[in-house]
């Protein structure tokens, strides 16, 4: 079964496929594209990453390692030169992602042999975990002076949060974030092992992943995070976050035709990165399909944009730049349609066999939710 819409309106003809109706692209643009974004991602996870995860031995390292990335770090094997009390370990088969697990920074360089010590000297970010039932010492806060004095980023969780009685909290907060010398933003309130009344999950895991994944970013190295966590969903969280901003500026530029080429290409590559998290490879009909039935078969106002992009981007034939000279794309709604094709290629890495009415509904909900929060 085909049908054709009114010859008034810009979207194309709909043809009949085997996942269900498809708008018919130009295989050979999208082909490339998607081979050169690729090619980007693979490069980028070539790269080296080395978190550090420093804090008392009460203060719930291991626990913020397991909650994050699935691991427990007293199982793996340490690179050599680690001691039992500072250990360097790898994350991932391939050696490239390595956490580092210590009492304290002063500890780091005295306690290992050369091999562990040229990591540290790679170090690209902390996460210093503090245990909220004991207070912050002032040994932490020396620990924190020598980290931040090196140029690192660094994460403060508060952690064991759950312990601390709920209308004593906020006031703890600011007290020992003073203490530390730490500005609230770059800190998390975590439970990354919960008392179990509380909650079965870790709590604060999402705004710590988000807090790392923006630091990251600026290095080029988010997505090889984003790739060796625990929780799919929030790596693909922090990375639609980020597309969507991205999206929303390009949606900007005061040029229409512009604006829906570069956010095109921004939903392209975060296709690309939702496909490398989940481990599966990307080619031009899997993204052909999210693209077109996410964002042309909606029925929530994206529709117009959604089709025109895809002409100017070279995802369909006919640039019909015409057609979209009268009026720019805008800000909310290229970060509002970006935020939901990241959600419907989550939805889809998930399961690999959803139906493009399925892709739609996950798109309306999302696009419409971030429009409505923003707009």
């Amino acid at each position: 079964m085909s049908s054709t819409n009114d010859p008034s309106d810009s979207t194309p003809t709909w043809q009949e496929g085997e996942t269900g109706t498809a708008l018919a692209l130009n295989p050979e643009a999208v082909g490339a594209r998607v081979e050169i974004v690729r090619r980007e991602v693979q490069q980028t996870l070539e790269n080296r990453l080395c978190v550090a995860f420093l804090g008392s031995a009460s203060s719930g390292k291991d626990s913020a390692i397991r909650a994050l990335f699935g691991l427990d770090f007293g199982e793996i094997d340490p690179i050599p030169g680690s001691t039992d009390r500072i250990r360097v370990a790898p994350v991932d088969a391939a050696g490239r992602v390595l956490v580092v697990n210590a009492p304290g920074f002063g500890d780091l360089r005295k306690g290992v042999e050369a091999a562990a010590r040229s990591v540290l000297d790679h170090l690209d970010l902390a996460v210093y975990v503090v245990n909220c039932d004991g207070g912050a010492t002032i040994d932490e806060r020396r620990d924190l002076d020598a980290i931040r004095a090196l140029g690192r980023p660094t994460l403060v969780c508060l952690n064991k949060i759950d312990l601390i009685r709920p209308h004593q909290r906020e006031e703890f907060i600011q007290t020992t974030l003073v203490q530390l010398g730490v500005e609230r933003k770059d800190a998390v309130i975590t439970a990354f092992d919960p008392l179990p009344a509380l909650s079965d999950e870790p709590i604060g895991v999402e705004n710590v992943i988000a807090w790392i994944h923006e630091k990251l970013d600026e290095q080029g190295k988010s997505l090889l995070f984003a790739k060796q966590l625990r929780n799919k969903a929030a790596a693909c969280e922090a990375i639609i976050q980020a597309a969507a901003r991205r999206g929303a500026l390009a949606g900007a530029i005061p040029v229409p035709g512009a604006d829906m080429a570069a956010v095109t290409a921004v939903q392209v590559k975060l296709i690309t990165d939702i496909a490398a998290i989940h481990d599966v490879r990307l080619d031009k009909d899997i993204a052909m399909f999210i693209m077109a039935e996410a964002l042309a078969g909606t029925s929530k106002g994206f529709v117009r944009w959604a089709v025109s992009a895809m002409k100017i981007g070279g995802w369909v034939p006919g640039g019909a730049m015409a057609e979209v000279a009268a009026s720019a794309l805008g800000a909310t709604i290229a970060g509002a349609a970006t935020y939901g094709v990241g959600k419907a290629a989550v939805a889809w890495m998930g399961k690999q066999s959803m139906s493009g009415e399925e892709l739609r509904a996950v798109f309306d909900a999302e696009a419409t939710e971030w429009k409505e929060k923003r707009g």
